[in-house]
């Protein structure tokens, strides 16, 4: 097999590599969920165990138990940073992050070298987006266990975020020479994806699914990923596969919940997208399910339900912020599309000079198109185009960028690059790009 993965050495020297049939994987898995499920009074001789699905409020509960009867642990006070992380994810409340430095800086006060701690605080400045800052905590974990192979994957991530993509591709390398696992596979397939591989993204994020526990978080976050894959080059029908998979793992999966309500939003049934972004909001708060829902409720003639979405969307940031978050990339795209332009602006400036990114590149554009300022966006959406990045919105946003200054030509390039990307791109903006191509051609 030629390019295989067996080398992981070469993982990112080949990127034209044949295709693995994980779809009919997951497929199998679901069917046979199903058929266990229907045959559960069947007596079996020897019933395989169940897979141990880790619960962060336990875990908190334990070890703070622990802390009790033996307070100058600092083991445990890094197990207990690490599961208010985890906790975060699980229920959205970014007020978890104070508590995780709390717990992380004591086990680091009583152990200054607990390599746990020191990556624990380096994930901590990921989700906060303080990505400079994560970049010396993985250093000092490095420093103390060099194969430590979490600590080199903040090193991935936080190199993404920042804009070095060099660095962050010898970063993924040395992680996949050291772990090739879902953490490892996983940051490959991003930063395929980035760099316009989206064949080798999809097989990266397989070989992530290939090796997760089944019916765990981890393996319902990759096959969601996945999924996504799928759903951004237009192949509905192949991520909803995948997303239905996730939820037949857990029926309430808040982000499968709302990926299928993103298939249903492409495929034109507005009122099953809006029950699936329904639920999904109400088991995890988070603008990426508030905003397409308030899109579908503006589609749907109901502007109320709207713009009660869209302002939840503001208090929910809010929140992020008081939490220590830097939401200011987030917020200059949202502003610039519901709010105030000069907002966007000032809020986008910010965000590209702390992370000079290809997508804060694109938001800087998109800020300064939305205040009329259409020369100076025009090198900003250029350069979120630099990585040759299959990202339709991206080209949408060129697209109008330049029928704004008169390239027709480059306008409809653009534009038709959007669509043929996947002409569901977006809720918002899909049909406004059919139209305008339209009327340039």
């Amino acid at each position: 097999m030629t390019g295989s993965f067996a080398n992981p050495r070469t993982f990112f020297a080949n990127a034209n590599l044949r295709r693995v049939a994980w779809a009919l994987v997951v497929l199998a898995i679901v069917l046979l969920a199903r058929l266990m499920a229907a045959n559960a009074s069947v007596p079996q001789s020897a019933p395989a165990p169940a897979a141990v699905e880790y619960n962060p409020y336990a875990e908190i509960v334990r070890l703070q138990t622990r802390l009790i009867a033996f307070p100058d642990d600092a083991d445990a006070y890094a197990g207990l940073g690490l599961a208010y992380l985890q906790q975060v994810r699980e229920d959205g409340d970014a007020a978890h992050y104070q508590q995780a430095e709390t717990a992380l800086q004591a086990a680091l006060e009583r152990q200054p070298s607990q390599v746990n701690a020191l990556v624990g605080m380096g994930m901590l400045a990921l989700a906060r987006h303080d990505f400079a800052a994560a970049i010396p905590w993985a250093e000092q974990a490095l420093a103390v266990a060099p194969y430590r192979a979490e600590a080199i994957g903040v090193l991935v991530d936080a190199n993404v975020e920042l804009g070095r993509y060099k660095e962050a591709l010898e970063m993924g390398q040395a992680m996949i020479n050291l772990r090739p696992g879902i953490g490892s596979y996983s940051r490959a397939a991003y930063l395929r994806e980035l760099n316009g591989d989206t064949d080798g993204a999809v097989e990266a994020m397989e070989l992530a699914l290939g090796v997760a526990v089944p019916d765990t978080e981890g393996w319902r976050w990759t096959a969601v990923q996945l999924g996504h894959l799928y759903f951004n080059r237009g192949d509905w029908t192949q991520a909803d596969v995948y997303y239905q998979a996730a939820l037949q793992s857990h029926p309430a999966y808040p982000f499968a919940l709302a990926a299928r309500g993103r298939v249903a939003a492409a495929q034109g049934d507005i009122q099953t997208a809006i029950g699936f972004y329904a639920q999904a909001l109400d088991r995890l708060p988070l603008p990426e399910f508030a905003i397409p829902l308030g899109d579908l409720y503006t589609l749907a003639n109901q502007p109320e339900k709207a713009a009660e979405q869209y302002g939840l969307v503001g208090v929910i940031q809010q929140l992020n912020r008081a939490a220590g978050m830097a939401v200011d990339m987030e917020l200059a795209l949202f502003e610039a599309d519901y709010g105030d332009p000069a907002t966007a602006l000032t809020l986008a400036r910010q965000a590209y000079a702390a992370r000079p990114s290809i997508h804060a590149a694109d938001v800087l554009a998109w800020a300064l198109h939305c205040n009329g300022q259409d020369a100076e966006a025009q090198p900003y959406s250029a350069e979120s185009l630099r990585l040759g990045t299959q990202d339709a919105l991206l080209h949408y946003h060129a697209g109008v960028i330049a029928q704004a200054l008169g390239d027709r030509e480059m306008a409809r390039q653009h534009l038709q690059t959007a669509l043929d990307i996947n002409p569901a791109f977006s809720i918002l903006h899909a049909d406004d790009a059919r139209q305008r191509l339209h009327t340039l051609r």
